[in-house]
């Protein structure tokens, strides 16, 4: 009798080839490549269209058998929804700015790769297991041997700002360590790699001086625990916390340069409190008064595509914002959120929700699925969606082509995994860590 792997061999493996490649260089690539994130994952995108018009499998299969296929369906419209919200603003206000689609196209070219990777034998998918380590390592190379000073000793690459290169590799480390044991119990070689790529991203992270992706580390570390804790003993629950508070202790205590950024932040706050605004706090808060004082004006589609930016001069002229902040809030208003919201009006706000919730919803519920390799990639695919929501709040995460394709990229791999359709026999049904 044809077992679940052998009827989808042969000449499907034409297409499954070339995306086992794609998970094992993306994310490696999206650090040292500029361009390199959406030409590939364009690229992906297109094959993955031709392979399920090849092979038949990306509407068609069997079912989740934990109830996720609904929430399936709600993540491929999910990606879709910024591309719409975008369209209705424009139409709405009957304006055509084609920057304004830059990052939704992106959005939109994961759903075929995420719906064939449901549908992907999962020998193929195991190709993506050291490409977080790789790509953490990779970036920290960059810090040190390749990096572009960007001001006050902080550290990017020659095409990525700090923030956005720091916020980059510390969820690249991060998903390294939960990446041990993904597929089976790790060689102690492997595993050494995977916990060198933790302190590659955590490193690199602290060369970039990116207070925003600090921020989002006890929020990762709250839903680690919570989602990994259920089965396990209360002293797990208790002494994982507790080993990792004291590792960021120790890192404040030895680190200057956080200890440093730290102390900027309460500095700048008192002198906001003093009438000096334009600190780097100081000048985000205006921003964000900014954009809520613009975004009642135009609640359902927004200012429309660049209406932030062009409205921010009359809030000067009125003295409810500095000519500094304004300057640099036409660059960006230093929170994804707002900013679509104010743009693109409250379709645009739900539309960068649902990017991150309806994901991280999905790999929760896939943490019910049969084997182990699948419910390691929801808890992945959750900390990853949490993680690029928390930097979006200071910072637009997806002005930038190449992190808006990173970002659709990763998640539509780590859901495509955690919902995948096939046997758990297939991948084996529990895990070192997990029997």
């Amino acid at each position: 009798m044809m077992n679940w792997s052998d009827k989808h061999s042969g000449r499907a493996d034409l297409w499954y080839a070339p995306l086992a490649v794609f998970l094992l260089i993306y994310p490696a690539l999206t650090v040292v490549k500029q361009g390199g994130a959406s030409a590939l994952l364009i690229a992906a995108g297109v094959l993955s269209l031709g392979a399920g018009v090849a092979v038949r499998r990306v509407l068609s299969g069997p079912a989740t058998p934990y109830g996720a296929d609904r929430l399936v369906r709600l993540t491929g419209w999910a990606l879709c929804a910024p591309l719409v919200a975008v369209i209705l603003s424009e139409a709405w206000h009957g304006q055509l700015r084609w920057n304004a689609f830059d990052a939704p196209a992106r959005f939109l070219a994961a759903v075929p790769l995420f719906l064939l990777l449901r549908r992907a034998p999962l020998r193929w998918l195991r190709w993506a297991d050291g490409s977080f380590a790789v790509a953490a390592l990779a970036g920290l190379g960059v810090c040190l041997w390749a990096a572009r000073d960007w001001g006050e000793g902080r550290m990017g690459s020659t095409f990525l700002n700090p923030i956005h290169f720091g916020d980059i590799a510390l969820v690249l480390g991060v998903l390294s360590a939960l990446s041990i044991n993904w597929w089976r119990k790790d060689p102690l070689a492997v595993r050494l790699l995977k916990i060198g790529g933790l302190l590659a991203g955590l490193v690199a992270s602290l060369l970039t001086g990116s207070r925003g992706g600090w921020v989002a580390l006890p929020f990762i570390l709250m839903l680690v625990v919570i989602m990994r804790g259920r089965d396990k003993p209360a002293r797990w629950r208790v002494l994982v916390p507790a080993v990792a508070v004291l590792g960021v202790v120790a890192l404040y205590i030895v680190s200057g340069t956080i200890r440093e950024r730290i102390h900027m932040v309460w500095a700048d706050l008192a002198q906001y409190g003093q009438g000096q605004k334009d600190t780097s706090v100081g000048i985000r808060l205006q921003i964000y008064q900014a954009a809520l004082m613009l975004i009642p004006q135009h609640p359902i589609f927004g200012l429309g595509p660049g209406g932030f930016a062009d409205s921010l001069q009359a809030l000067v002229d009125a003295g409810r914002m500095t000519a500094t902040a304004a300057q640099l809030g036409r660059g960006e208003a230093h929170n994804q959120l707002l900013a679509y919201t104010a743009n693109f009006g409250l379709v645009g706000g739900l539309a960068i929700v649902a990017i991150h919730l309806v994901p991280g919803l999905l790999c929760w519920r896939c943490l019910k699925a049969p084997a182990a390799p699948m419910r390691r990639a929801a808890l992945m695919g959750a900390v990853f969606a949490l993680a690029f929501f928390v930097f979006g709040l200071t910072v637009e995460i997806f002005t930038l082509k190449m992190t808006a394709s990173f970002y659709a990229a990763v998640i539509a791999c780590l859901a495509g995994i955690a919902s995948h359709t096939g046997p758990a026999a297939e991948a084996g049904t529990s895990s070192p860590t997990e029997r």
